[in-house]
């Protein structure tokens, strides 16, 4: 809106300035048109270097479908014959002038302020606003290496000020000595300069703006008097005079949005609640209307009586404080015809429109089908408009996934460490989040991606998985092992388009560890209380990785009073998960096959075999055969030593029984300890009855070199359990316990060293299990 301004000259209508007044005029008023230096550099139109061409003749016919780029991050400001220009949205935006011709492109000179005219003519200005400015430059970029013309609009009096252009014709709004506002149009063309005052304009006018224009008429929003009636006048180019009027209804300050056509004129109205638009026929009172499904200040155009709407929502949209925040669509970009009624869906959306010189529109918008892109906005044969795709920007409208980098399986060194997965987006004005499932238990958990980085046409996203449950980003223990499930979901900033779901799969796999029932990598010890009620104990390395941390413990179930030996003894089932073994006081040795499933990790028994009551030592969960299976070692009460070799059969899960050897009846503890040594088998390690002890070193057939003394003073404990890799560092440990009322009761941690000679480190107190319990081989 503008508002009177001082004037110190008048002109009269019709004056013709010759070239040689130019050069008069250039020396009385330091230069109302002065030639200057082009300074325009020439690159690839789609800011990558790329060019593309055409083989119409863009300078004779309109712009047909060619193969040139938009620019990216940018909207539509003016539409020529030879080409358009474009406005990215950055802080210090840059105009390019892309010819339509070849794909390749001007960037115009720094100015404050840049505009077009529905031609090849751009102006640029020397102010913020190109209407407060001074000093305009005149470009012809049908020919961007002729030098642009400058214009002082001080010469046309100080109050004077530009309104906008059509062709080589500048608007500029003049304000003679009696206060009254009349619009001049000046023609920069063929080294003169025609000034012409519009005739007809109603009288009593104290605001006046042109709003909208085609090639060769400009329509200006007008108060006709200081009573706030608002109207529309429409002037011919050609002759410069009125050649329509329209006086609005409504809430005048309100309604200053308006379209023209070359036979039509439109602007909003109230009507009680609703909004109107109404489409009136140039020189007639003939009008129609039609509802506005926006609001004021939404932009729509006219196409001859159809008029063009939707809600524009430019790419800087993207940026606000609402981006990725439930976006409401915006409205697609329609055309409706104001005789007929008839609605056309032209484009999912659009950001910015320009007229051009056949009186089309170019659309800065995009299609789910097309794309995002420059569209020419057109009647076609059967007389309703058509969108056409001029100049795409290489991106999608609707988002989707160009790939994706998930590894298909995770081992557990890998996950211990940490995972990394990205997707790559067909754009990046994005809200995206990613969901992991494991299938198994269904545990889940949803993590916002990261949206900054990247341009608006690609996008990569990434996340880090740090390698725990799914259950809360607080969780410490590690991921289950099994199948896992990723989905992506990206929701367009601008709430256009569809809502991308893609998704995929990968596997999280360890080897079996010989005391893990919830599948997830660390160690697990079973332990009774004196009413027979069995409960499952997990623990989790600290954060420094020397000691343990408990879990907590999960009830498995009542009656286990039945048994006088319980013994992890890893896979001997066949399956993914570690077993367990368990003798009632009759002899009889029961399976329990493992189900990974931490809140029921047990499945029902199956019978092995009686006369097991002859042993008074079990342990198992060792290789000692490396054979690939664990197996089972027993000491009778003679102090004989059987191997029992694993099937990995659940119906028979041990071979027959083969001597080792005698006099280890002098032991009071036997524990299958794993690999301490870092050879291939298992060993063993055994306490006498002084306290003392020994490691038995595996020789991978079932037998072991001579014991070696560990230590002396483990008579303090009351049970002690070769609990496997507990901490993570691919060492067998070993856990020790002091139960009831023992010196010092609670468990122990001995981190292994890999070092035979010396395979465990001291002793770590952590009192992660309680004390008044039966732990396993104890019973």
């Amino acid at each position: 809106m503008h508002h009177v301004r001082a004037q110190k000259h008048k002109y009269r209508p019709g004056r013709r300035l010759t070239a040689l007044a130019v050069t008069a005029a250039l020396a009385a008023t330091g230069g109302i048109l002065s030639a200057v230096p082009a300074t325009a550099a020439t690159s690839g139109g789609d800011g990558t270097g790329a060019t593309a061409t055409v083989s119409a003749d863009a300078a004779d016919e309109a712009p047909q479908e060619a193969v040139v780029r938009f620019p990216l991050n940018a909207e539509i400001v003016s539409a020529g014959a030879t080409g358009f220009l474009s406005r990215t949205s950055a802080a210090t935006p840059e105009y390019r002038w892309t010819r339509y011709a070849d794909g390749t492109s001007t960037v115009l000179p720094a100015a404050a302020s840049v505009t077009g005219g529905i031609s090849d003519i751009v102006v640029t200005g020397d102010a913020a606003e190109i209407d407060d400015s001074r000093f305009l430059k005149v470009h012809n970029m049908a020919t961007p290496s002729a030098k642009p013309v400058e214009v002082d609009l001080a010469a046309f009096g100080e109050g004077s000020w530009f309104s906008g252009a059509i062709g080589s014709t500048l608007i500029v709004m003049v304000q003679d000595e009696e206060g009254d506002v009349l619009p001049h149009l000046v023609t920069v063309e063929g080294g003169s300069v025609t000034d012409r005052v519009v005739t007809g304009m109603p009288s009593g006018v104290c605001d006046l703006n042109a709003t909208a224009r085609t090639a060769h008429t400009v329509l200006f929003d007008c108060g006709l008097g200081y009573n706030e009636v608002r109207g529309k006048v429409v002037v011919d180019l050609a002759t410069a005079a009125v050649v329509s009027q329209h006086v609005q209804a409504g809430e005048p300050w309100r309604m200053v949005e308006a379209a023209v056509s070359d036979t039509h004129a439109a602007w909003h109205e109230a009507s009680g609640a609703a909004r109107i638009i109404q489409v009136g026929r140039l020189g007639t009172n003939e009008r129609k209307q039609i509802k506005a499904p926006g609001y004021y200040g939404d932009d729509f155009r006219l196409l001859g009586d159809w008029v063009i709407q939707g809600e524009p929502r430019p790419l800087e949209y993207s940026a606000g404080v609402y981006a990725g925040v439930n976006p409401t669509p915006p409205r697609p970009f329609v055309a409706e015809s104001a005789g007929t009624g008839v609605t056309v869906q032209l484009l999912t959306h659009a950001s910015s429109s320009a007229p051009a010189p056949d009186g089309s529109l170019m659309v800065r918008g995009g299609t789910t089908a097309t794309g995002e892109g420059l569209y020419r906005v057109a009647l076609g044969a059967g007389g309703k408009p058509v969108a056409t795709l001029v100049a795409p920007t290489g991106q999608a409208t609707a988002v989707s996934l160009l790939s994706s980098k998930v590894p298909a399986v995770i081992t557990g060194a890998q996950l211990a460490k940490g995972v990394d997965m990205s997707w790559d987006l067909s754009r990046g004005d994005a809200y995206v989040w990613a969901t992991l499932v494991h299938v198994g238990t269904g545990q889940r958990l949803q993590w916002p991606l990261v949206r900054e980085g990247g341009t608006p046409a690609r996008r990569t996203v990434a996340l880090h998985w740090n390698g725990k449950e799914l259950t809360s980003f607080e969780s410490a223990r590690p991921a289950l092992n099994g199948e896992y499930t990723w989905e992506i979901t990206a929701r367009p900033d601008d709430g256009i388009g569809p809502e991308l779901k893609a998704t995929g799969r990968f596997t999280v796999t360890r080897p079996v560890a010989p005391h893990d029932y919830d599948d997830n990598g660390t160690p697990d010890v079973f332990a009774r209380d004196e009413t027979g009620r069995l409960a499952r104990y997990g623990m989790q390395p600290s954060a420094a990785g020397d000691n343990l941390v408990h879990e907590g413990g999960w009830q498995v179930g009542p009656g286990w009073q039945v048994y006088d030996r319980m013994e992890s003894v890893g896979n001997v089932a066949g399956t993914s998960v570690s077993d367990a073994i368990a003798r009632d006081r009759s002899g009889v040795l029961w399976l329990y096959e493992g189900t990974g499933l931490g809140t029921k990790p047990l499945k029902a028994r199956t019978r092995i075999g009686g006369g097991w009551g002859i042993y008074d030592r079990l342990a198992g969960g060792g290789d000692l055969t490396n054979d690939g299976r664990a197996d089972l070692v027993a000491t009778d009460k003679s102090g004989v030593l059987w191997l029992y070799s694993g099937t990995g059969n659940a119906n028979a899960p041990f071979s027959a029984r083969k001597r080792v050897g005698g006099g280890w009846g002098v032991y009071n503890d036997l524990t299958a300890a794993g690999n301490l040594a870092g050879a291939a088998a298992g060993d063993l390690v055994a306490r006498d009855k002084a306290g003392t002890l020994w490691l038995y070193l595996g020789k991978g057939n079932g037998t072991f070199a001579p014991r070696t003394k560990i230590g002396s003073g483990w008579n303090s404990y009351t049970d002690l359990i070769g609990i496997g890799d507990a901490n993570g560092d691919g060492r067998s440990d070993l856990l020790a316990l002091k139960r009831g009322t023992s010196q010092s009761p609670g468990s122990y941690f001995y981190a292994g060293t890999g070092d035979w000679r010396a395979p465990f480190k001291g002793a770590k107190g952590n009192g992660v299990l309680p004390t008044d319990l039966s732990y396993e081989s104890g019973f």
